[in-house]
This record gives C-alpha cells, sequence and structure tokens, in this order.
C-alpha cells in the first residue's frame, strides 16, 4: 500500500540531485535526466499526481506539474524525499492562532491617533 495518495500534501525533506531510486543493474548520472518544470526544492509543498506501491526501496512518486524523465522515459521521485502535510494539524494550529488573536486585547498608544 502506499504511503501517499492522489491530491495529498508533501513537503520535499530532501532535493538530492537524483529524483528516484534505481532498480538493480541500473545506473544514471545527473546529466541523465531532465526536469522540464525544474527539480524540487527542500521545504517546497508539492501534490502527488500519484503514488505506486514499489518493492526496490520506497514508493514510487509522481508530483503535480514536476515530471522528472530519465533518458527520455518518465521517471518517478522517491516517496522518502517527501513527507505528508497533516492538513487537520495545521487547521487546528490556525484555530488556536485565530482565537489568541481574538482573545488579545487591542490597545492603542494615545499618541497614534492622526493630528487634525
Amino acid at each position: 500500500m502506499s504511503i501517499f495518495k492522489p491530491n495529498d500534501k508533501v513537503v520535499c525533506i530532501d532535493d538530492t540531485p537524483i529524483p528516484n531510486f534505481l532498480p538493480p543493474g541500473v545506473s544514471a548520472a545527473f546529466h541523465d535526466f531532465t526536469f522540464p518544470n525544474g527539480g524540487i526544492k527542500e521545504g517546497g509543498i508539492y501534490c502527488i499526481l500519484d503514488c505506486i506501491s514499489s518493492n526496490d526501496g520506497g514508493d514510487k512518486v509522481y508530483l503535480v506539474g514536476k515530471p522528472v524523465y530519465l533518458n527520455g522515459e518518465e521517471a518517478s521521485w522517491c516517496s522518502v524525499r517527501f513527507r505528508k502535510i497533516d492538513h487537520d494539524s495545521d487547521q487546528r494550529q490556525k484555530k488556536v492562532k485565530k482565537k489568541k488573536t481574538a482573545l488579545t486585547p487591542k490597545v492603542t498608544h494615545p499618541m497614534s491617533h492622526p493630528v487634525s
């Protein structure tokens, strides 16, 4: 079973130049890959297009808008380079911050009013 599913939001934790685990017996260098829309960046947020279970070291991940090709053939990103963004946790943090902001009294300095 894949760790990601289509439309999951992920953050990149490893932007090493060679994007995937290569199958046994296959070797490739960075110049063998092409990135039509650029590579990925550590800390960047991406959307999963597809994720396919693999038994060669990690799931194969395809990102929306970030295709990668190896010697002209579509390749995948390796799933270990990404962590899923917990949308529920993010929403909870936003609600807590919003509550704190609402509870904080608004103090205005007496000299902050415009002079007529």
